[in-house]
């Protein structure tokens, strides 16, 4: 298996996990969660809001990394498909 079927492998399975319900869900409750508290927290709690606020970051970092597999399986398989589309021009050429 080459670079483009992995990534298009890799894509079509990080697009799964982003269209899986409890994915979604799981998501958007830490993300609340996390907003809550940080909004809850006290105004001499800098480091508790710091760790709140790194915590949404890489919750996203996440669910952008996942975004971008899925991206580069979408275009691995455009890729795949401008290639079979050269070889059949250059089958029927001959």
């Amino acid at each position: 298996m080459d670079r483009t079927e992995t990534d298009i492998l890799r894509g079509e399975r990080a697009r799964q996990l982003l269209e899986e319900p409890l994915i979604i869900e799981a998501f958007a409750l830490i993300e609340r969660e996390y907003m809550q508290a940080w909004q809850d927290s006290p105004a001499r709690d800098t480091e508790a809001r710091e760790l709140l606020y790194l915590s949404l970051k890489n919750l996203a970092k996440v669910k952008a990394h996942l975004t971008h597999v899925m991206e580069s399986g979408t275009l691995a398989k455009a890729t795949l498909a401008q290639r079979a589309g050269r070889t059949l021009k250059a089958a029927f050429s001959r």
